[in-house]
């Protein structure tokens, strides 16, 4: 059962209030296996060769004891002595050791404290990644593999998560439909928040029979209706400033007509030491 504690406060009040519990919670609390239960709510996932029960990864997955190597700026305080970590090995486990110190001492102070997840997995294009001409890493498994190899991390790393974490994974158009619909099983599809599209900007020079691939997809889910997320802004282009003007006080504004080619006698009214033309009214009251 994945319920998180403000999933629990929420199931508990609307229990106390007599009313009913919220649909997104019902995968939650029957098991989904049940046949009655699938066929009452019409639920689906993807079936293939290979697929493990979500209980047995986590009891059978190994976890492989963190040793730390080297510290840098360990003189450097952080907030609630956080300490940054960067693992290498097996990330299946890394995630693994993580979880089970979560569930124990908490000695990495990573309990409820990972709020945001990016990762960037291999696409399974089947070749090898080279950097400084030598052997980075292997992108050959391919099919079911593939997509269990994925799993299996998504389902730790959802074990991980701080209860208003979210979590972005960048694919592209050969296997994203697949994990997609593995990511509803695991985070549910309620907690589907978007798809973001990255447009590569030079996919105009790629020789294709058909359309052009000109773009990856990166798949936005949170653990909660309760996650953290940040607006983002950017600067205004040459374009969109040529549109505004400057006041005394620096402040941008636009100078438009405010006026409707209408006439209303409740909008012809003096503003700002100005009338609109007898034949025309204020656009707003």
């Amino acid at each position: 059962m994945n319920l998180t504690d403000k999933d629990k406060e929420i199931i508990i009040k609307c229990i106390e209030n007599g009313k009913p519990i919220p649909t997104i919670y019902k995968q939650k609390l029957f098991n989904n296996n049940d046949i009655e239960y699938t066929e009452a709510t019409k639920d689906y996932k993807l079936v293939y060769k290979g697929k493990a029960r979500k209980e047995d990864i986590i009891a059978t997955t190994p976890a492989a004891p963190l040793q730390k190597i080297r510290s840098f700026n360990s003189d450097n305080n952080c907030i609630e002595n956080w300490s940054n970590m960067l693992i290498f090995g097996d990330n299946l486990l890394a995630l693994k050791a993580i979880y089970e110190d979560q569930q124990g001492a908490n000695i990495y102070r990573t309990k409820n404290k990972i709020k945001l997840i990016y990762i960037d997995p291999p696409f399974a294009t089947k070749q090898d990644f080279l950097k400084d001409r030598e052997k980075a890493y292997r992108d050959k498994i391919i099919g079911s593999q593939f997509i269990e190899f994925i799993r299996k991390r998504l389902i730790l790393l959802r074990e991980i998560l701080a209860d208003d974490g979210a979590i972005y994974l960048h694919l592209d158009y050969k296997k994203g439909h697949y994990i997609k619909a593995i990511l509803d099983e695991i985070f549910g599809e309620h907690n589907f928040r978007n798809e973001i599209i990255w447009q590569q900007i030079t996919a105009h020079n790629m020789k294709s029979k058909g359309f052009v691939r000109s773009n990856a997809n990166i798949f936005f889910y949170s653990k909660s209706d309760n996650f953290i997320f940040t607006d983002q802004y950017t600067n205004y282009g040459e374009a969109q400033l040529k549109r505004f003007k400057k006041d005394e006080n620096g402040e941008l504004y636009k100078a438009e007509n405010l006026t409707f080619s209408t006439v209303n006698a409740n909008r012809q009214f003096e503003w700002r030491g100005t009338q609109p033309p007898s034949n025309r009214s204020w656009g707003a009251d």
